[in-house]
């Protein structure tokens, strides 16, 4: 309940006012003292503000997990030509000629190995301004079927050469002795994959 003294002129009632007297509305704040305001406000003083907490302490870093135990090294991998070698043969009978087919296999008893590189060396060629030299018009690893004289399907433990036509005009200047050479590994499972094709 809020007293309040009622001044009337120069005189002062003997009777107290009550709230039940008092109209909504009809009393400002002005018409208050100062202390029963701050009393009465849940703010407290005007400006006073309330000092502000303290910060937390940081968390702490959590443990690190655990880790697998590092592998040891492992031994150095031997050469991809271990055992490696070159198989050549010689055509020395002075009559491989214009679109004849020379090949070289790396074991002419086995097949387990593949040539993963070929060529051909031309050897007695005439000198002189009219020597003329056969173009080499295939050259590939593979072996030979002379019964139908195609390369054999899925065998790569060789190297095939043929030569294509004179590149002169004297038909009789072609290289008459060669020798065909192939890199050979013991292995037959290099794969073949074909990249491009043109249509």
């Amino acid at each position: 309940m809020a007293v309040f003294a009622i001044g009337t002129g120069g005189a002062v009632a003997g009777s107290l006012v009550t709230s039940a007297d008092i109209k909504d509305g009809t009393v400002r704040v002005k018409d208050m003292r100062q202390t029963a305001v701050q009393k009465f406000s849940k703010t407290g003083p005007a400006g006073a503000t309330g000092a502000q907490g303290a910060q937390g302490l940081a968390g702490g870093v959590g443990p690190v997990g655990p880790q697998g135990s590092k592998g040891e090294k492992g031994e150095k991998g031997g050469s991809g030509l271990l055992n490696a070698f070159y198989a050549t043969a010689f055509y020395n009978a002075g009559d491989t000629n214009a679109g004849s087919i020379a090949t070289v296999a790396c074991d002419p008893s086995s097949s387990g190995y593949t040539a993963i590189a070929g060529g051909v060396q031309v050897l007695g060629l005439d000198a002189g301004a009219n020597a003329r030299n056969t173009p080499v018009a295939s050259s590939f690893p593979g072996r030979m079927d002379w019964t139908t004289n195609a390369p054999k399907a899925d065998r790569l433990d060789g190297w095939i050469v043929q030569f294509g036509g004179n590149a002169g005009a004297v038909s009789d200047k072609s290289p008459e002795k060669v020798k065909v050479w192939a890199l050979c590994v013991p292995s037959t499972d290099i794969p073949v994959n074909q990249t491009f094709t043109q249509n």
